[in-house]
């Protein structure tokens, strides 16, 4: 393996290890919701009030949708770029899921476990920036 990515388009050990949550759990979340069926786990990490809140609303299944889908296209997406190039799409997707997920756990619409998954979010987002401001892209 490749631990800092590089020009070939191999994937780096890093960004493949920032991405593996999302890319377990984005899919078995995606079908979770799309057939409406809650996880036997789900009171482990959300409100119950959050829990029938998504059984019985579309739009916030809608949105559920999106965003898992968005967070596992995320994912395969930082595997696969290059360290050389631009990655504050993904940083700042890191940073702000982490800051909404940290405000959700705050206001009691989810549990500590989805809480400190927010701030594993925001240090991914960090140590993503780190390791991708360490090599210069040509021209600048």
């Amino acid at each position: 393996g490749n631990l800092h990515g590089d020009p070939s388009g191999q994937m780096g050990v890093a960004e493949v290890l920032i991405s593996l949550p999302w890319l377990i759990l984005a899919p078995l979340n995606f079908i979770k919701v799309l057939i409406n069926k809650p996880s036997p786990m789900a009171h482990y990490f959300v409100a119950k009030k959050s829990e029938e809140c998504q059984k019985t609303c579309e739009i916030a299944r809608m949105w559920a949708t999106m965003f898992w889908a968005l967070q596992f296209i995320l994912a395969l997406g930082l595997c696969f770029s290059q360290r050389s190039a631009p990655r504050w799409m993904f940083v700042a997707a890191k940073m702000a899921v982490g800051t909404l997920i940290i405000a959700n756990f705050v206001n009691g619409v989810v549990l500590l476990p989805i809480g400190l998954a927010g701030g594993y979010e925001i240090a991914t987002g960090l140590i993503l920036l780190a390791i991708s401001g360490s090599h210069k892209v040509k021209g600048n």
